[in-house]
């Protein structure tokens, strides 16, 4: 059903920040760095524990505290492992600013602690602003999605089920874990590609470019109350988190 996360994967040698951020691993916080910004919508760069020497490239889907007012942070579970530290993409050099501590295969979701000396939790990234968190969306509602690669973008819903949706909303590899809005009210977390149906035909898409990109895979994402009662069930880090 799903066809690809929206991980992406890279070498430390693939790209400049992802050198800089194998430096970042290894050589721990800077002493003087200022904290980072991060919010729904921010790209994180995360630790392949079962592949060193690489990194993925995901997106922040919210950030708030558990019922421990632990700092913590949503994205995608295939994003990293148990143990994962991550850095800001947009500031590798600030160094280590947290850690992947609980994680759900089936559900595609992971929990990051914060170090809440390195991080300051913000509502708004870009266009888009967390107020709220609400319920899955319905067929032709008009969603928007924002991400570390293609940003903010927004369309119709085609299908709905209880765990989870599928839209037009634009996303594509390094957008996994974005948040996926309706107004203010954050609803999902984008974790893959879909297969387009037509009847029992399955018509092979690409993945979406950008804005302005009509024809392209439709987009999966989870229900976020479906992935916070799964969080919620589990009793570790994140459970019963709330916006801050």
């Amino acid at each position: 059903m799903f066809v690809a996360g929206r991980a992406r994967v890279v070498s430390w040698a693939a790209a400049t920040v992802t050198a800089m951020a194998a430096t970042a691993f290894t050589s721990g916080i800077a002493a003087a760095a200022a904290p980072v910004t991060l919010g729904g919508g921010s790209g994180i760069v995360v630790e392949q524990l079962d592949d060193p020497g690489k990194a993925a490239d995901c997106t922040l889907t919210a950030i708030g505290r558990d019922h421990n007012d632990r700092l913590v942070g949503l994205t995608a579970g295939h994003c990293g492992q148990i143990g994962s530290r991550l850095l800001a993409e947009y500031d590798p050099h600030a160094g280590v600013i947290g850690r992947v501590t609980a994680k759900s295969e089936d559900m595609d979701w992971a929990v990051i602690e914060f170090d809440q000396d390195r991080v300051v939790p913000t509502r708004q990234v870009s266009q888009s602003v967390i107020n709220g968190i609400g319920a899955g969306p319905g067929v032709g509602d008009n969603v928007c999605k924002n991400g570390r690669t293609t940003g903010f973008t927004c369309g119709i819903v085609w299908e709905t089920h209880q765990a989870w949706f599928a839209s037009h909303v634009c996303a594509d590899h390094g957008d996994s874990g974005s948040p996926v809005l309706r107004g203010d009210q954050l609803i999902g977390m984008v974790v893959a590609g879909k297969d387009f149906q037509v009847g029992p035909v399955t018509v092979p898409l690409p993945s979406c470019t950008g804005a302005g990109d009509v024809i392209h895979q439709p987009d999966a994402a989870t229900t976020i109350q479906t992935v916070l009662s799964d969080i919620d069930r589990q009793g570790g880090p994140g459970a019963g988190f709330r916006l801050i």
